[in-house]
C-alpha cells in the first residue's frame, strides 16, 4: 500500500518537476534531476519510505524555482544571436521591452513557456479571451493609429513635466508628472545636453505600433493566430513603423515617452516597472538589438491588393 501511494505522489511531483524546469527561463531546475532519478530507484527498490525524503525536496525546490524564475531581473537574452536579417526578427526586436522584461528570448515570436503570461495579460489588459477578441483589438488598434493625426511629447526636464502637443480636435490635453529617475532616463535616450531644459518626442503615438507586434506574437503563441496571419500581420506592422521613425533611437524616445504616457508615469509598488528596466537595457546594452540591427534594412511587405486573412490590418 505504501509503496501504491510513494509511487502515485513520486510521479505526480516528478510530472510538475518537469513541467517546471521545461518552462524555467533558468537551467537550475534541471540540476535537481538526480532526486527524481532517486524516487524513482526507491520505490522500484521496495522502499517507499525513504522515497518520500527526495520527493519533498524535489516538491520544494520546484516550488522555489517557479517564485524565483517569475521574479527574476529583466534580462537581455537572445535564442539566435548569430540570426538572420528577417522581417520578422526586425519586428521581434521593435518590440523586444515586453521579452526583455520578462527575461525571455526577444528573438522569439512564438513561445509556447508564455501561453500562460500571454493569456492573463491579453484578458487583464485588454479584455481579449479568445481569437474573436484578439482581431477585433488589432483591427480596432489599427484604425486608432491611422486615422488620427501626429502629435507631439513635451517634456519639461526642469519641471519635470511631460504634455502632448497636436492632437486632433477633441482630444483632451495630457499630463503627466515625472520622478527624478524618469527625467534623467528621458535626457539620456533623448540625448539632451546638460542645458536643455525641454525635450520634443515626435510622433509619440507611434509606439503604439510594438502593441500591435505583442499582440501578434501572444496571437501566434496561443494558436489564435495562423502562421500566415502572424506573418502579414509582423511584416505589415514592421514596414509602418519603419516609414514613421527614422532609427532606432527615434523608436526608443517614443518608446519611452509614450509608455510612460500609457502607464501613468508611475511605478509599481513592488518596484519599478518592468517594461521600463527592459527599456534602459536595449538603449544602453552594446548587445541590444537595437544597437546592433541596422533600422533601415529591406522589409518584406504584404501588398494591399493582395488577399488579406480576417482580422489582418489593410
Amino acid at each position: 500500500m505504501l509503496t501504491a501511494v510513494a509511487g502515485v505522489i513520486g510521479a505526480l511531483v516528478i510530472s510538475a518537476w518537469a513541467v517546471v524546469a521545461w518552462g524555467s527561463r533558468r537551467r537550475r531546475a534541471w540540476l535537481m534531476a538526480p532526486l527524481a532519478l532517486l524516487v524513482v530507484l526507491l520505490v522500484a527498490a521496495g522502499w517507499p519510505g525513504w522515497a518520500f525524503l527526495p520527493i519533498c525536496a524535489l516538491a520544494a525546490g520546484s516550488f522555489a524555482e517557479l517564485v524565483v524564475g517569475t521574479y527574476e531581473a529583466p534580462t537581455l537574452r537572445t535564442k539566435d544571436p548569430e540570426g538572420p536579417l528577417t522581417t520578422e526578427r526586425w519586428a521581434a526586436a521593435a518590440a523586444a521591452p515586453f521579452r526583455v522584461a520578462l527575461a525571455e528570448p526577444w528573438d522569439v515570436v512564438v513561445r509556447p513557456q508564455l501561453r500562460g503570461h500571454y493569456r492573463k495579460a491579453f484578458e487583464v489588459e485588454w479584455g481579449i479571451t479568445g481569437r474573436a477578441g484578439l482581431l477585433e483589438t488589432v483591427d480596432r488598434l489599427w484604425v486608432e493609429l491611422h486615422a488620427g493625426g501626429s502629435a507631439d511629447l513635451v517634456v519639461d526636464l526642469r519641471t519635470g513635466t511631460a504634455r502632448t502637443r497636436g492632437l486632433e480636435e477633441g482630444r483632451r490635453e495630457q499630463r503627466l508628472l515625472l520622478s527624478p529617475e524618469q527625467v534623467a532616463r528621458m535626457r539620456e535616450v533623448t540625448g539632451a545636453a546638460d542645458s536643455d531644459e525641454t525635450v520634443v518626442i515626435d510622433a509619440y503615438q507611434w509606439w503604439h505600433s510594438v502593441r500591435l507586434i505583442r499582440l501578434a506574437c501572444g496571437g501566434a503563441t496561443l494558436d489564435w493566430l495562423s502562421h500566415v496571419e502572424t506573418q502579414n500581420l509582423l511584416r505589415r506592422v514592421a514596414s509602418d513603423l519603419q516609414r514613421r521613425y527614422a532609427s532606432w533611437r527615434q523608436l526608443a524616445e517614443a518608446f519611452h515617452g509614450g509608455y510612460l504616457l500609457w502607464r501613468g508615469g508611475g511605478m509599481d509598488d513592488a518596484g519599478p516597472d518592468r517594461v521600463w528596466v527592459a527599456l534602459g537595457l536595449l538603449t544602453s546594452d552594446p548587445a541590444s538589438p537595437w544597437n546592433l540591427l541596422p533600422w533601415d534594412m529591406p522589409l518584406e511587405r504584404v501588398p494591399y491588393e493582395n488577399g488579406v486573412p480576417n482580422g489582418v490590418p489593410h
